[in-house]
């Protein structure tokens, strides 16, 4: 908790901004979603409340995935403020091993036997 304390030094109103703006995005969905989904049964049909659910639930998803996103690059920038190196050559090991080449299932299971 200590070098995480040190590594927000000087960016913490930053770091404040990004987790308020976060949760200000899932709490205007959320309000979307209970309004329109849950609790508008009568003022909405069935597949409106399908279709806006279906889509605030895809908009969440993103938002879910650009906050990580985000949170990834503000902790870089972080390092970078205080003159802490980044390892490179780990950093790209590290994502190497999720990029890498196609390794077929070893499987002795045929498809074209299967009958239906």
């Amino acid at each position: 908790m200590k070098k995480s304390r040190d590594l927000l030094k000087g960016k913490t109103k930053m770091a404040m901004v990004f987790v308020f703006g976060y949760l200000m995005l899932c709490g205007v969905i959320g309000g979307f979603f209970s309004g329109i989904v849950v609790h508008g049964g009568e003022d909405y049909g069935v597949m409106i409340r399908a279709l806006v659910g279906g889509f605030l639930v895809g908009v969440l998803v993103i938002v879910n995935l650009v906050g990580l996103l985000v949170q990834s690059v503000f902790y870089y920038v972080c390092k970078s403020y205080h003159h802490q190196g980044i390892d490179k050559s780990v950093l790209y090991e590290h994502l190497g091993g999720y990029l890498g080449e196609y390794v077929p299932l070893k499987s002795s299971i045929q498809m074209e036997n299967l009958e239906v």
